[in-house]
């Protein structure tokens, strides 16, 4: 009786993780640590909390019975959920590149699968070993599946945005939209098949993988393009700086202006802080480069270094000074992101 319990369990949670474990491995630029993915399996989980008492009201408020309302409402909600947490990663600026915005949206859907079938084992413990099967090869990968293929539309169309200028930077809701709609419509059509729950399973085992790795490749040679040109731009500017001139370019000649205004010490100070902004970019991107090789390297006492020269030149400035300047600096949120990552493996070196 314990075996098979404990094999029910097994089949119901651990094959989405499994499938997790995979994509994180295929991961050429090793964006996402283990501390990472734990946290978005919470997050995930949580969603999935919140969403058995709003399902519990709504079943017993709408006179549609369980079946439609499984296949017709819950949908809507589910995907909502989930995607709300996606939304607040995207807003908070931890997301970079599809690659890292496919895996977190896996994640998330993972998280919230296994909170609800831990909720389903534990009200139907009599169900049969075919229930569990379906549930971690079917559900469990459509609920990472969807959430994935929401992000990764969303970064598509926040693409052009995350890439400019931060002090630029307009958040869109509507970036999420046609990923929510495609997730709830993939949703909605493996929940019409409860009386052939196989079926739907295979959908789910066969599409999922073959989609999402299009989109990992897609992700991966994207990345490598932009990492490659933006790296030549960062390294550009820094040549510029370091020869005591400001670069050529609309961020150039308005901090130009504004250095007129400071005076020699603040113009010193604001072309080091962007000579070294621009190195700790270049060196996450390069580094970023040297992981895809599979020879990733950096010195961690020069970026610590560089880290506690930026706070202290950002203190030297001044508040209203660094205020102007910071938001005419020509840095994405993107490249922001990328020193985030740098940091974050300056912390596990």
């Amino acid at each position: 009786m314990l075996i098979a319990e404990a094999a029910h369990w097994g089949l119901a949670l651990i094959p989405v993780l499994v499938m997790l474990a995979i994509f994180v491995w295929l991961d050429a630029f090793k964006l996402m640590s283990l501390g990472e993915i734990l946290v978005l399996l919470v997050l995930g989980g949580c969603a999935a909390v919140v969403a058995y008492p709003i399902s519990g009201q709504f079943i017993d408020t709408l006179p549609i019975g369980f079946s439609n309302y499984s296949r017709f409402v819950a949908p809507w909600i589910e995907e909502a959920l989930k995607a709300i947490v996606m939304i607040a990663l995207f807003r908070f600026n931890r997301i970079g590149y599809k690659l890292d915005a496919v895996i977190s949206g896996f994640a998330i859907g993972a998280g919230f699968s296994v909170v609800e079938n831990i909720v389903y084992l534990t009200i139907f413990p009599s169900y049969g070993a075919g229930t569990w099967l379906v549930r971690g090869l079917g559900t469990a990968v459509m609920h990472g599946t969807t959430l994935a293929i929401l992000a990764a539309i969303a970064h598509e169309l926040a693409e052009r945005e995350t890439r400019e200028a931060a002090g630029d930077f307009d958040f869109h809701y509507w970036w999420f939209l046609p990923g929510y709609l495609i997730a709830v419509a993939i949703h909605t059509a493996f929940n019409q098949f409860p009386d052939r729950p196989l079926l739907a399973m295979m959908g789910a085992i066969v599409v999922a993988p073959i989609a999402l790795i299009a989109i990992f490749q897609f992700g991966t040679a994207e990345a490598e393009r932009w990492l490659t040109a933006e790296h030549a731009e960062h390294e550009a500017q820094i040549e510029a700086l370091r020869a005591g001139e400001w670069p050529n370019s609309v961020a150039g000649r308005k901090i130009a202006s504004l250095a007129d205004r400071v005076g020699p010490e603040g113009t010193r100070r604001m072309r080091r802080y962007w000579e070294l902004q621009a190195w700790l970019v270049a060196e996450a991107e390069e580094t970023m480069l040297e992981e895809e090789a599979g020879d990733a390297s950096f010195d961690p006492a020069e970026v610590r270094s560089a880290l506690a020269e930026l706070a202290g030149l950002k203190r030297a400035l001044g508040k209203s000074t660094f205020a102007a300047f910071n938001a005419m600096l020509p840095f994405s949120r993107n490249d922001y992101w990328e020193v985030s990552e740098l940091r974050q493996r300056l912390g596990r070196n």
